[in-house]
């Protein structure tokens, strides 16, 4: 976490939050920021998402077949790096991310390398120009194995984007595990994304709003 002052007003802008460590901690301190509720709202957050990642890894950790995923950014060839908590998801999902030896953030790269990667599923952040059809339409992509399987996601977003390291992405988590491997690991995208917006933001989701958030 970074600390600025605004005209002797302590001022906190912005924190990193691009692995799991750090995310925990991010929240921990906006919990500790706002009192004592919202810090045990901070620590009753963290210990659900212990217990989802626990959960996910236990399974996914002993696989064999891992498949190849490519993570897209704003445009199709923008990809996320191997720092970044999108390839933390995806790992922790059970996906080998095939960006993984890229620093930094968000990489620019030609199709030609997109095509060496073959990546067999490919995830599309709900942000940006971004979109499935754009990457399903584009004829350079034909020959990239998650095009010509359809294996073409957007990942869900509603108060935020869940690919991003914020409470929200928790449920990134299970809805990944459900699109690489359905049925592994025994938790419902639908059942934890009502849980969590009636707990974290007492939001009473309707059932076909999560189902349609969970929906591939």
């Amino acid at each position: 976490a970074r600390r600025y002052g605004v005209r002797g007003v302590p001022t906190l802008v912005v924190f990193d939050g691009e692995s799991q460590e750090q995310l925990i901690g991010a929240m921990r301190l906006v919990g500790a920021l706002f009192g004592p509720d919202a810090a045990a709202r901070a620590e009753t957050w963290v210990a659900y998402y212990q217990e989802v990642v626990d959960q996910v890894v236990a399974f996914t950790s002993v696989l064999d077949e891992l498949p190849r995923v490519l993570f897209t950014g704003t445009e199709r060839t923008r990809v996320a790096s191997g720092e970044m908590y999108q390839s933390f998801l995806v790992r922790a999902a059970g996906g080998v991310s095939v960006t993984a030896g890229l620093g930094g953030f968000w990489n620019d790269v030609g199709i030609e390398q997109v095509i060496g990667w073959s990546p067999e599923v490919v995830l599309v952040p709900p942000y940006g120009r971004a979109s499935v059809a754009a990457v399903l339409e584009d004829p350079t992509w034909r020959t990239v194995p998650a095009v010509r399987d359809e294996a073409v996601y957007r990942v869900p977003k509603l108060v935020a984007p869940w690919d991003t390291p914020v409470p929200d992405s928790v449920l990134a988590l299970v809805w990944l595990t459900e699109v690489l491997h359905p049925g592994l690991v025994g938790l419902s995208c639908v059942d934890e994304t009502t849980f969590f917006y009636r707990r974290f933001y007492r939001y009473d989701i309707r059932p076909e709003e999560a189902a349609g958030l969970c929906s591939r």
